[in-house]
């Protein structure tokens, strides 16, 4: 029994420290969402024309704006329930460092509370919420 339990916290031990790695802290004291490299080089699958761009907003209202708000400020509705609320991914340094397959990686697999959109959205769509995200951050 013993044996067990001591098993069962060196794996809370290791997820713990697996996510420490992945959420590092920046300057302002929030944390960053690392993403692997291989998946921050991938392209945008989808070429940005005015229809993947208004499916890509549709998409972002149905799916996003509760948490991330209209503009991508983080401020949606849900945001009064959750600590801590998502971040404003307008701001120019978001823009400059995330490319569009990290966005997408993101959407994606999600990390919570934002649930992952790989079984809801497909491939293309979420392609078109990335366009759609690039938008918020002109």
């Amino acid at each position: 029994m013993r044996i067990g339990f001591i098993a069962v916290a060196a794996a809370a031990s290791l997820t713990g420290l697996a996510l420490a790695k992945q959420q590092s802290p920046t300057p302002e004291g929030s944390t960053v969402w690392e993403v692997p490299a291989e998946a921050k080089a991938v392209p945008n699958a989808v070429e940005a024309t005015p229809e993947a761009l208004v499916a890509g907003a549709e998409l972002y209202k149905k799916h996003c704006v509760m948490c991330h708000g209209e503009t991508g400020k983080g401020d949606g509705p849900a945001t009064q329930f959750m600590k801590p609320a998502p971040p404003d991914i307008t701001v120019a340094g978001v823009k400059a460092r995330m490319t569009d397959g990290e966005i997408f990686y993101k959407i994606s697999t999600g990390k919570r509370p934002m649930p992952p959109m790989n079984k809801k959205l497909s491939e293309t769509e979420r392609w078109q919420v990335v366009h759609h995200v690039r938008t918020l951050q002109q």
